[in-house]
């Protein structure tokens, strides 16, 4: 394009190349004197000139950006440093000239700066308050950028950030308060590694978005101002936590990167992994997406890779969810701030914040509430400590018992706690306070993922009354805790967890004896996950709510639930496990949600004879002679021959040839399909080849619409659609890419979800089949579908049905145990081994097989359907239910 010595403008001298990407370069010029970084954009011949008439818009907005914008953590660009050089050549070259950022880059610093040790948690909220507040300054004037990761972000060194952005080159010795030690210097020239010339970068929607955008719109007076006032706290510190810590700055801008990508997919029929940097590139942008969440994704794995010291691009994913699992690398950072930043890297961009105003409210109040821990005012010391038990002691010892009686608020609850006088429950009180410690029925510790009422799990869902509730439990003050919780309960009725802790905190307030059970569910990281969490929640919350709630009890006993979240991470669930069995009192556990997690801990259980119960893992594996679990949702080889047969039972005259799309890394997208292909073929229908892996949906560089036309090569007259949990999106793109094929789709039971009604329901309406083991409209007990609308305020799904049912079949055990102090689990274990056992739930008679599975399954098949009553517009419907019926029904 130009070489070194050349002279452009008449006063830019190009000095050396620092970075080529075929349609674009990067150079360090000498402007009078002072050294700059010069970007030039080339587009091709081949590209379409409404496509390059864009790409030459996004450079220019990149410029206009970069000049409006005198912001420290940006480079800075002159009003005349964009220009349009043609001397001598056909086609003329975009440049824009910007500073050159002193310093060294965050990779670097971690390396040779640092020692390659993780930085600590303080650290971290203000390096990602920082690029948060950078990266929100570019949305709002509609820029993303593209390629956020640890060598994109300059570090700037003190002298450059005292000249105020002067662009004089001057030697620098410490970035903010941290001494080099000779580190090497770098700009944002020389940020990346690679060749590539990656980008901020405006998408076509974007510039011709109105000012009243969706972003901008949010931000109305009444809410900065709500966010300026939870930050008011910490204002003063911004300056002195930048002296500190250090000014970071972003590198590596240019429109040549979508260039590039734009140019392989049209002209090459390339895919543009090569343009990607592993770790950090969000998933939608390998499929050529580009959202301002991609730019969250990124930031939040830059901090990952910085209170890890370990590439994100290193770290194993979570098969089942897809989640990074690093928390264990970095137990420095507290849960809340964990959990933010697992937020950020969501796999689906709409289950990240979608505006950096949320990200920046959430950290000002965190550092609010870390602050008022640390530096309580003079004007309110907080009152001296209580004894806390609560972290005292390890999960398995004794900790201190209930020590006052539940007051009677509300007629519902008087058949089980009677009417105790204010002075005789003061008397008891005071008795109860001088006698020794008892053994209680809910194991009390802080931080531990496990929680009885004494702390929240489900992360964003603690509103004032909640946490009021909760922390009158941790404090010991029952009575207190179930007023409050009660309050929350009428607010928040959809809350299972309110209703889970509600009831233990009526029970401890009564000093009511209880059996004690664990439900262990995912509450972090992938949100579709916690979605199906709280389905399961909702049905174990209503059969403790019921049984507590009637005459007898189980044998005068009540229920307690202890919530647990394994973080859908196999490592925590194993932890998770082996902290339970050495919980005495928890007698039995509900979990855990996935196939794969299942299969890692259900030996644990049974090397220590504590029963586990599962209502949604399917997968056949798990039918291996375990004597302890037991399993409520028909196995996989269940709902893969039914659907086997649907499709077989479908065919005209002609043979069935379906294509069959899974995840071949999942245990249950795997086994299932397995089980598919037996029932299948024995039934005469053929699979067609998939030769390039066109049809597994774990690929990164998947794509839908090849996927389709491959179908459509091999003449396929179906398709079998078996995602996993970390898939679903794939899955939905499957279904949106076969609208013009119109294929028949059917599909398990991980589609039945409000994910599939909310983001490819338009599509799923014309020919997809969903298999479920229940639906409310056909269910065995009529009465219960009743009963949980009434509960939750809506219908409720197959999982809080099963859930529901593997609550209720415990209450029949327990109920059948025989009288003895010392309560034993492997009592339990016989009562539901028996073949006399049989309970009965919300989908029929329950029994069980020498294997532990259900004996009884039913599949029932289901299509999409508009729903006027649903907040989403669509359900999900039996295939043989009218819909004029419906339509009568579904508003009642």
């Amino acid at each position: 394009m130009i070489n070194p010595g050349q002279i452009l403008q008449q006063h830019y001298r190009a000095i050396r190349l620092i970075g080529d990407c075929g349609f674009g370069q990067t150079w360090e010029v000498d402007d009078g004197g002072t050294i700059k970084i010069m970007k030039i954009l080339q587009v091709p011949r081949e590209i379409e000139d409404e496509e390059m008439e864009q790409v030459i818009s996004l450079f220019e907005q990149e410029a206009k950006v970069l000049t409006q914008l005198h912001e420290p953590g940006l480079p800075k660009v002159e009003p005349e440093g964009y220009f349009i050089w043609s001397e001598a050549r056909d086609e003329p070259l975009h440049c824009l000239v910007m500073e050159k950022i002193e310093g060294i880059n965050l990779s670097d610093w971690l390396q040779q700066v640092h020692h390659n040790q993780p930085i600590e948690e303080e650290q971290a909220i203000a390096w990602i308050t920082q690029l948060v507040e950078i990266i929100g300054k570019l949305h709002q004037n509609h820029c993303i950028h593209r390629d956020l990761k640890p060598t994109n972000i300059m570090l700037r060194s003190s002298t450059a950030q005292n000249s105020n952005h002067n662009g004089a080159k001057q030697p620098s010795k410490t970035y903010g308060n941290l001494p080099i030690e000779e580190a090497s210097q770098q700009t944002n020239g020389e940020a990346s590694r690679s060749n590539n010339l990656s980008s901020i970068s405006i998408t076509q929607e974007s510039v011709a978005r109105p000012e009243n955008d969706p972003e901008k719109t949010r931000e109305t007076s009444d809410h900065k101002q709500e966010v300026e006032n939870g930050k008011n706290h910490i204002d003063h510190q911004q300056h002195s936590q930048k002296q500190k810590w250090g000014q970071l700055a972003l590198i590596d801008f240019g429109a040549t990167r979508q260039v590039t990508e734009t140019y392989l997919r049209q002209f090459e029929g390339k895919d543009v992994t090569g343009m990607i940097s592993q770790g950090y590139t969000s998933p939608e942008q390998y499929e050529g997406k580009i959202t301002r969440q991609s730019d969250v994704f990124a930031i939040a794995r830059t901090i990952v890779y910085l209170v890890t010291a370990k590439d994100p691009g290193n770290l194993p994913t979570d098969p089942q969810s897809g989640r990074l699992m690093w928390r264990h690398h970095a137990t420095q950072i507290s849960k809340t701030l964990a959990d933010l930043i697992d937020e950020m890297m969501a796999n689906l961009p709409q289950c990240r914040p979608q505006t950096t105003e949320d990200i920046l409210e959430r950290l000002a109040n965190y550092k609010q509430q870390v602050q008022a821990e640390i530096e309580p005012t003079q004007s309110k010391q907080p009152a001296p400590a209580k004894k806390n038990y609560l972290s005292d002691f390890p999960l398995q010892q004794k900790i201190q018992n209930f020590k006052s009686k539940y007051q009677e608020t509300t007629p519902k609850v008087n058949k089980w706690l009677g009417k105790i006088s204010l002075l005789t429950l003061g008397a008891i009180a005071v008795l109860i306070a001088i006698l020794p410690e008892a053994p209680t029925t809910c194991p009390l510790k802080l931080d531990d993922n496990l929680s009885c009422g004494e702390e929240i799990l489900i992360p964003g869902s603690a509103p004032t009354e909640k946490e009021e509730g909760v922390k009158a439990f941790a404090d010991g003050d029952y009575l207190q805790a179930v007023k409050l919780l009660e309050k929350a309960r009428k607010k928040y009725f959809n809350d299972p967890e309110i209703l889970i802790y509600l009831n233990n905190a009526r029970l401890a307030a009564s000093n009511t004896d209880a059996y004690t059970i664990a439900v262990v569910a995912p509450m972090t990281g992938e949100s579709q996950a916690l979605n199906y969490s709280l389905e399961k929640l909702r049905g174990v919350a209503q059969a403790q709510n019921a049984i507590n709630l009637s005459d007898n009890l189980i044998g005068g006993k009540g229920l307690t639930v202890i919530i647990v979240d394994d973080g859908n991470s196999p490592e925590q669930a194993v932890k998770i496990a082996n902290n339970l069995v050495l919980t005495g009192q928890v007698l039995a556990v509900i979990g855990h949600a996935f196939s794969e997690i299942t299969m890692k801990v259900a030996p644990i259980y049974e090397q220590n004879k504590l029963v586990l119960i599962s209502p949604t893992a399917s997968a056949s594996k798990l039918s291996n002679g375990n004597d302890f679990f037991f399993r409520m949702i028909p196995s996989d080889a269940t709902i893969a021959q039914a659907m086997a047969s649907y499709l077989i039972n479908q065919s005209t005259d002609k043979q069935q040839k379906v294509a069959l799309f899974d995840n071949p890394n999942d245990i249950y997208s795997e086994s299932l399909k397995n089980q598919f292909m037996v029932s299948f073929s024995a039934g005469g229908g053929k699979i067609v080849k998939d030769m390039n892996d066109s049809f597994d949906l774990s690929r990164t560089s998947f794509n839908a619409s090849a996927a389709i036309n491959r179908v459509e090569k091999q003449k396929a007259t179906a398709i079998v659609l078996l995602p996993d949990i970390s898939t679903l999106a794939k899955a939905i793109e499957v279904i949106k890419a076969n609208w013009q094929l119109n294929l028949p789709i059917i599909t398990g039971e991980n589609l039945y979800s409000n994910y599939t009604l909310k983001f490819g329901a338009q599509e799923a309406e014309k020919n997809v089949v969903v298999a479920t083991p229940w639906h409310s409209l056909n269910s065995p007990d009529p009465d219960f579908p009743l009963q949980a609308k009434n509960i939750w305020g809506g219908t409720v799904s197959w999982r809080t049905a099963f859930a529901y049912d593997a609550a209720r079949t415990l209450i029949t055990a327990l109920e059948s145990l025989p009288e003895r102090k010392e309560l034993n689990r492997i009592a339990l274990q016989q009562i539901l081994a028996s073949e006399n056992f049989s309970s009965e739930g919300a989908t029929g008679e329950i029994t069980f097989l020498p294997s532990g599975d259900r004996q009884e399954s039913r599949i029932i098949f289901t299509k999409v359907v508009k729903s006027s009553c649903s907040p989403l517009g669509y359900t999900f419907l039996p295939l043989d239910y009218p819909v004029g019926q419906f339509s009568l029904l579904e508003c009642d």
